[in-house]
């Protein structure tokens, strides 16, 4: 016996051997007969209620999971070759659920990656072999993310997580590698990954189309309906019974036979026609009504999609924000130019004056690696993250004129923008750590307040740890003041005890326009309230984007709401407990 366990492993080894079997054909256990996967699979599942009996003994967790996860895995297998071939075999359609069944599909597919070497792989897609294209190409779509979901999903069995998280992770690496050592071996590859992107953006933005087209006319049905329906049909029957009645007393009075037979011609001409009518709004009214169910099947499509997501991602911070890259050039420059415009001449701060002595303005971003895969305009509109740097020295005639520095930088993350067009993402502590370590070296002569602008905002924990003492302790005491602007929310946030980042902030911080917020927002309440969600596209029809996504930002911190950048859907402001 090992010292690592304390069952015996041979007695395992040959209850797992039909198990064994299965894991060995993968997918391919599809080509075996009905039969023969029947067998199977009592086999399996006689051996498993064996092993998990103590028939071998006890083990160690590590072990005993590794073990239940090949029984758990080669059940799954098999059930999935049922499923996918449509065959009814109820302990296995019992046992795992569709989506168990879609992951293992999705996972296995990957499994030429345990035959292939790295330079088998760079091989394949030298020669654009279009399987292994097929796989980068579902990965870079977001497969990693989907099964990321599955491995976090409780309702999935653990043992099943375990078999598939064991299989992911020996494929991904590899997949990885080659996405990664492709793109910058061969420039087609890149031009691939750009491809499928546009190809998505393009799908959205037809999708979206469509939408809005059947939600134009919607409106406009629902308009007449208004009309027609409520009003006119109803005024409409009351006439022709009034008229009835009216032609009925009239017929009572008169005695010729010949003209009660024209009154009644008349009566019946006149009913005609306004059935006719009635009947000509009804038409209108089962169109309306047909438009309306087509309606509201696309809404349930993208409820659907939104709760998707949220059930996979939960309330996490990336994807929670989007900023394409014209915008983001935009507040880059807008950003600039309001620094600049606000450090001249001097400024007071904290009962001192400071002398402006010098602004630079500098880009820290090298765009030369996209110049010619890019059109000239697209990479004008990647942002340069650029830094101005205020000079400034504390005006007194005696003593010693203290010299402080503002290094203001826009940071983005320009390789998205250049690559995908667009960025969903909160910059990272890594981001933020990355420029204090710069800032540290740079703070030997004089205080630095660096402030960091990003068009994505800063994850949580990014703020927590600004505002934390072990920052003060660590990072203000060193001459060194941090504020972090989000762009999109107007948020500025710095270290409470840090008094050159308190006095600064209004020199920061941006402008807000508090009457107009407060209506966008009661319009995004609105919606929200009706059906759980509000998409972008829909509330910028009436307010300008970059104030919607503000309001989107301010209802996140007010009311808990989740802002999420949703592929198929768009960005959307997402109710608490929406699922």
């Amino acid at each position: 016996m090992g010292i690592f366990e304390e069952g015996r492993t041979d007695c395992v080894r040959e209850l797992l051997k039909p198990a064994e079997r299965v894991l060995r054909q993968g997918l391919d256990i599809r080509v075996e007969g009905f039969g023969k996967r029947v067998e199977l699979w009592n086999r399996i599942a006689d051996n498993y209620d064996r092993y998990l009996e103590g028939e071998c003994g006890s083990f160690l967790n590590d072990l005993n999971a590794h073990f239940q996860a090949k029984f758990e895995g080669a059940l799954a297998i098999l059930a999935w070759s049922f499923w996918k071939k449509g065959e009814a075999y109820k302990p296995a359609a019992d046992r795992y659920s569709e989506r168990e069944l879609e992951a293992v599909e999705r996972i296995l597919r990957y499994n030429v990656f345990e035959i292939y070497t790295k330079d088998d792989v760079m091989k394949k897609i030298m020669r654009q072999d279009g399987n292994i294209l097929g796989l980068l190409r579902d990965y870079y779509q977001g497969t990693d993310r989907w099964i990321e979901g599955v491995l976090e999903d409780p309702d999935v069995k653990l043992a099943l997580r375990n078999f598939l998280k064991y299989k992911w992770d020996s494929y991904k690496g590899k997949v990885n590698d080659a996405l990664s050592e492709a793109t910058v071996r061969f420039d087609w590859f890149r031009s691939f990954l750009n491809e499928v992107q546009r190809e998505e953006e393009s799908i959205e933005k037809l999708y979206q189309k469509q939408m809005d087209g059947i939600r134009k006319r919607y409106e406009e049905l629902m308009e007449e309906m208004m009309t027609s329906k409520a009003e006119e049909v109803e005024r409409l029957r009351r006439e022709k019974e009034e008229l009835e009645r009216q032609m009925k007393e009239l017929e009572a009075k008169l005695e010729n036979d010949e003209e009660k037979a024209k009154l009644r011609e008349e009566l019946e001409r006149m009913r005609s026609a306004l059935d006719s009518k009635l009947r000509e709004l009804q038409r209108r009214e089962a169109e309306l009504q047909r438009k309306e169910e087509e309606l509201q099947r696309k809404e349930d499509e993208v409820s659907k999609r939104i709760r998707e997501v949220m059930e996979l991602a939960g309330k996490v911070e990336k994807g929670s924000r989007f900023v394409r890259r014209d915008e983001a050039k935009m507040l880059e420059m807008n950003f600039v130019g309001r620094i600049r415009g606000r450090f001249r001449g001097e400024v007071k701060l904290s009962g001192r004056t400071f002398k402006v002595e010098g602004i630079e303005e500098k880009g820290t971003f090298d765009k030369n690696a996209y110049t010619g895969k890019l059109s000239e305009r697209d990479l004008k509109n990647v942002p340069d993250n650029i830094m101005v740097e205020v000079h400034l020295r504390e005006k007194k005639f005696i003593g010693k004129r203290q010299p402080l520095t503002v290094k203001a930088v826009f940071y983005g993350r320009p390789e998205r923008y250049a690559e995908v067009g667009f960025d969903t993402d909160p910059l990272e502590l890594a981001d933020v750590n990355a420029l204090l370590v710069d800032a540290r070296a740079e703070a030997r002569e004089g205080r630095v307040v660096l402030l960091v602008a990003s068009p994505t905002g800063f994850e949580k924990r990014v703020k927590s740890y600004i505002s934390s003492n072990d920052f003060h302790r660590n990072f203000i005491s060193e001459n060194v003041s941090l504020a972090l602007l989000d762009l999109e929310s107007g948020e500025l946030t710095y270290n409470p005890h840090d008094e050159y980042a308190k006095a600064l902030a209004p020199f920061l911080r941006l402008e807000r326009d508090e009457e107009l917020l407060s209506r966008i927002k009661d319009f995004l309440e609105e919606r929200i309230k009706a059906k759980g969600y509000v998409r972008l596209e829909e509330a910028a029809e009436k307010f300008a984007e970059d104030a919607v996504k503000k309001a989107f930002q301010e209802l996140v911190k007010e009311k808990g709401y989740v802002a999420k950048f949703i592929e198929g859907v768009g960005y959307v402001l997402v109710m608490e407990g929406f699922l």
